[in-house]
């Protein structure tokens, strides 16, 4: 059975500014996901969400990442083969989040 697995990452960029960062860093993204042998397959924006898929372990899980004023919200279902990941997912996915999303340091 898939699982459904949402995380929600707080920001202070405001919403042009936070999907500004995330465009920008979806290299960075793409080379972490390299080192953990997955892949970023699919990537579209549309406003301000994006519809992507990942590959792993012979799987494509696809999910939806929406940019608010004051945070984002990521979803996705992972088959249940990869479930048990979950929740390593959930804690790398909410660290890279703030990192992309940090206020700059005045």
């Amino acid at each position: 059975m898939a699982k459904p697995v949402s995380i929600t990452v707080s920001h202070e960029l405001g919403r042009e500014a936070a999907i500004a960062r995330l465009r920008g860093g979806i290299d960075r993204v793409r080379d972490k996901l390299g080192m953990v042998k997955m892949q970023l397959v699919e990537e579209e924006w549309s406003g301000n969400v994006l519809q992507f898929g990942v590959a792993a372990l012979g799987y494509t899980v696809r999910g939806k990442l929406e940019v608010e004023e004051a945070l984002v919200r990521i979803e996705v279902m992972l088959p249940w083969v990869l479930a048990m990941f979950a929740e390593k997912l959930k804690l790398g996915v909410e660290k890279q989040g703030q990192v992309l999303l940090e206020k700059p340091k005045a």
